[in-house]
């Protein structure tokens, strides 16, 4: 997968958390994401800008 481009899995590892906290934060719109097929991809920047709000 390009390495822009993070699954759910990527998400979990990177902030610490479980599935279903991201499937939660991907649903409440607070990461933006997308949907390709049955999958839910989220852009490497738009994880870093989540990251941003949380620390500011």
């Amino acid at each position: 997968m390009n390495e822009n481009l993070l699954t759910i899995e990527d998400i979990c590892r990177e902030l610490g958390i479980g599935k279903s906290t991201a499937y939660k934060l991907l649903k409440e719109k607070k990461i933006k994401s997308c949907k390709i097929g049955s999958r839910l991809i989220v852009r490497k920047d738009a994880l870093e800008d989540f990251i941003k709000k949380q620390t500011s």
